[in-house]
């Protein structure tokens, strides 16, 4: 398959800025993806967009990896209603590192580049920047973009000239790997569009050359309508000891039956086909959770390899829900609470009692601990 079909397969293409065909199809391009390093570990909200450029390394094209440890200390405002922290160079250093590790196991591969926007925007000069890319830009566009529209209506919170300056970076990163690096293809996910669309108008200003973009949909979480990789606990790491390997797979065994579908066609690395058995089987036999379990496993194995962590088996045979209490890992009253709640399903169904007898099949007792019931 050509990579237009398989992006077009995976659900990865939301705007491109040219015929996708002519984007991904021809000559092989140096393209680029950026990251903003606020922590030392990517989290699952990374995942497509590895997964992405994964796609476009294994097809012949030159990725670069660009960790923004000059815009990190910034801060994007799309998709955030106050300011963010600012690092200092110490933590991004360390948070640059950490990111970097997890995106070569990713890519299962050396033939990519990482590199740090801070050893060019840390050289810059204010008043040359102001005067040969700053006089490019329309602050009357700039206050269009929903980004900054959404904070400057928030008049408690409001944005500062520091985050009002984002766009201009970006689009200057654009630039410079351009330039340096004869990179004429961007990557990001839907809400940088308006900043990749500014990259590509800015070389086109100064330069004259034709540049692309390409944006992958905003994952959202379609129970709860937040964006995609947090759980009430914060966000779900790819480094196990932030977030455990049990942890995470749980974590992906807790998909909804809406989502899952998606999720094997977007973070995981089976083919359509066997995604497509997945799914039948899913259908046939909804309680066995088979799709949520082929997820689980093959997300935990991209990340931390071949790990042991399904879920627990417990024999059931005669047993009441009371008499798997140890087990569980909670106390009687826990779990009376829970039930009472209707918090404890067993096949999709909610146990009414403590006292249930239980059967073989699949138990969920609360949003994080899951069983398979056997004889």
């Amino acid at each position: 398959m050509k990579l237009s079909e398989i992006l077009k397969e995976r659900g990865y293409v939301y705007q491109h800025s040219g015929p996708l065909e002519e984007i991904t199809d021809g000559q092989k391009r140096t393209l680029y993806l950026g990251i903003d390093p606020t922590a030392d570990s990517m989290h699952v909200g990374h995942l497509q967009a590895m997964l992405v450029l994964r796609r476009f390394l294994e097809d012949g094209h030159n990725v670069i990896v660009l960790l923004g440890g000059g815009t990190g200390m910034i801060g994007d405002p799309s998709g955030r209603s106050e300011e963010r922290n600012l690092l200092d160079e110490d933590t991004l250093a360390q948070n640059l590192r950490g990111m970097e590790a997890q995106a070569k196991k990713l890519f299962q591969s050396d033939k990519f580049r990482m590199m740090n926007n801070l050893d060019w925007l840390g050289n810059l000069v204010l008043i040359d920047f102001l005067r040969d890319i700053g006089k490019h830009f329309s602050v009357n566009a700039m206050t269009q973009r929903d980004s900054v529209k959404d904070r400057l209506e928030n008049r408690e919170q409001g944005i500062s000239y520091t985050e009002f300056s984002y766009m201009l970076l970006q689009a200057y990163d654009f630039l410079h790997l351009h330039e340096a690096e004869k990179c004429d293809l961007q990557l990001g996910a839907s809400d940088q569009w308006g900043n990749m669309v500014s990259g590509i108008d800015l070389i086109r200003r100064k330069t004259g050359d034709t540049a692309y973009a390409l944006s992958f949909p905003l994952l959202i979480n379609k129970s709860t309508g937040k964006k995609f990789g947090k759980s009430e606990g914060g966000a779900v790491w790819l480094d196990p000891k932030k977030t455990s390997p049990h942890e995470f797979y749980q974590f992906w065994f807790n998909t909804s039956d809406e989502d899952v579908e998606e999720y094997l066609l977007k973070m995981t690395l089976l083919s359509k086909a066997e995604i497509n058995e997945v799914m039948r089987a899913q259908r046939e036999n909804p309680a066995s959770r088979a799709a949520q379990k082929k997820l689980a496993s093959e997300v935990t194995a991209l990340v931390h390899g071949d790990v042991s962590v399904e879920a627990p088996t417990l024999g059931v045979s005669g047993k009441k829900l009371r008499d798997l209490v140890s087990e569980i890992g909670v106390s009687m009253s826990e779990l009376r609470r829970l039930v009472e709640q209707g918090a404890v399903m067993l096949n999709d169904n909610k146990i009414q009692s403590i006292d249930d007898e239980l059967k073989v099949g699949e138990l969920k007792v609360g949003k994080h601990r899951f069983f398979t019931l056997t004889k």
